[in-house]
């Protein structure tokens, strides 16, 4: 994968970011949040229907996301993590589970990318090792069923 393709997916998952951050605090349509948000370059880049389509997918499996998250949460709980955390980690675990074909090591990385950027000095960490947990935890499961196969 080139720098360029590299950095037009880090802009994609920071814009998902972003209109999933603001989702949590206005329930207006994602199309709409986007154009407002990123009016200034909207109708340059062809990146607005894949950020609208993975922020949507997302959005439609945060229950079960959400639940993923609280499954691996050691003397922690859903209200004490960060809305910038929560939204970090829905965007790597649903890529993780269920975009299999994109390689887990870029997908952890992102994210943590992401969480350094917006969250706070212990993000970067807190984030990696949770998505590291469920994605080896993943394979764990993986492994087994294809053993009983």
């Amino acid at each position: 994968m080139s720098d360029f393709s590299n950095a037009i997916n880090q802009e994609l998952h920071d814009r998902v970011f972003i209109l999933l951050y603001q989702r949590e605090f206005r329930n207006d349509p994602i199309d709409i949040l986007n154009e407002m948000t990123f009016a200034n370059n909207f109708v340059m880049l062809p990146i607005n229907a894949p950020v609208i389509r993975l922020t949507e997918e997302i959005l439609a499996r945060k229950q079960d996301l959400d639940a993923i998250i609280e499954k691996f949460l050691v003397n922690w709980t859903m209200e004490r993590i960060t809305t910038s955390d929560k939204e970090v980690l829905r965007i790597g675990i649903f890529q993780l589970l269920f975009r299999p074909e994109q390689d887990p090591r870029i997908v952890i990385d992102r994210a943590v990318r992401i969480a350094k950027k917006y969250g706070d000095k212990d993000s970067g960490k807190f984030v990696n090792g949770l998505l590291g947990a469920i994605y080896r935890k993943h394979l764990e499961e993986q492994s087994i069923q294809n053993s009983d196969a």
